[in-house]
């Protein structure tokens, strides 16, 4: 396998052994060839999350992966934006643009480099710093780092009806940092609700979608996690779903989907929820019911006993009275 590394000097030779005695990382992004990489149009970016536990004046290095399937050369913008979570719960995060936040970390979040270009099949691994201020209180710092295709002016000018000039983004992903601040922090979510992601006054068959609602009133994302329980009319648990942990912002609502895939359901059932907060292990129950009549199957297997029920009658009122004859 062909490997393509690009090394920037940092420091000239004396100052890198004096860094390396204190322990320090020196940052190097790498570019590498893969093999048998299909084109599919895109660019892949990893991790999507990274979460991290940081006391005031501490730095760490995350490493971000850039994979391009684009099957052509392309131009990649490196930035940085705040994000919040959403208060109606219609989006786990928000981009904030050029706004700072209210848990402000991306004056904080400094890439090697903010420009590079990669061939189809290359991938660049791009070293991220993380530095908290020796000031930051503890509690919750939110900031994302966005990696941006951009067209070349070549490709810009091949395309009908568009002009070269300007930087026109094709597509952006976000790579996301939620960090910890340590110290004593207001840890403050519950489980608000459980419902039925879409109203019925009753369902003919599944799947069945219920939605959660976890509110986040304090100063820190908590991760909550736990499980949605399946009961029958008599009480008896016939399914459980794992509720894997996802991340609630602070101030923000976070709007969950779970899907119970059941073919054939009748009668009366109650989902009920069970989520650990996430912290202090503290768990919150929440419980909907709803019915399930699957009439398309119901009312004919009804007719067709009713008939057989006046079928039977017929006969053996008719073989009465010829008996009675």
């Amino acid at each position: 396998m062909k490997k393509r590394i690009l090394i920037r000097a940092m420091l000239i030779g004396g100052l890198v052994i004096s860094f390396g005695l204190f322990g320090l990382e020196i940052l190097a992004y790498t570019i590498e060839k893969l093999p048998n990489i299909v084109v599919s149009g895109d660019f892949f970016v990893g991790p999507t999350e990274n979460e991290l536990f940081l006391d005031p004046g501490q730095r760490a290095v995350r490493q971000l992966t850039i994979t391009s399937r684009l099957g052509r050369e392309m131009k990649f913008v490196v930035s940085a934006e705040d994000f919040i979570g959403s208060e109606a719960g219609e989006t786990a995060t928000v981009l904030l643009g050029e706004e700072k936040g209210p848990y402000t970390l991306k004056d904080y979040l400094k890439p090697e480099i903010t420009e590079f270009t990669l061939q189809h099949a290359e991938k660049m691994v791009l070293p991220i710093e993380i530095t908290i201020p020796e000031d930051a209180e503890p509690g919750g710092r939110y900031g994302a780092v966005l990696i941006s295709a951009i067209p070349t002016a070549t490709e810009l000018e091949a395309e009908a009806g568009e002009a070269a000039a300007g930087i026109k983004v094709r597509a952006r992903i976000a790579s996301l940092y939620l960090v910890r601040v340590k110290g004593e922090v207001w840890e403050n979510g519950f489980l608000k609700e459980i419902k039925m992601a879409v109203l019925k006054k009753f369902y003919e068959k599944g799947p069945f979608s219920f939605q959660l609602a976890f509110e986040n009133q304090g100063n820190v994302h908590l991760v909550p996690y736990g499980l949605v329980e399946i009961k029958n009319l008599l009480g008896r648990t016939v399914e459980e779903i794992e509720l894997t942990p996802w991340f609630a912002m602070p101030d923000s609502l976070r709007l969950r989907t779970v899907k119970w895939d059941k073919g054939f359901a009748i009668g009366r059932y109650t989902a009920l929820a069970k989520v650990n907060r996430g912290y202090q292990d503290i768990i919150d129950e929440k419980s909907v019911s709803f019915w399930v009549l699957p009439w398309k199957i119901v009312v004919p297997a009804l007719l067709i006993f009713a008939l057989i029920v006046l079928v039977l009658g017929w006969v053996f009122r008719n073989f009465e009275i010829r008996r009675k004859m």
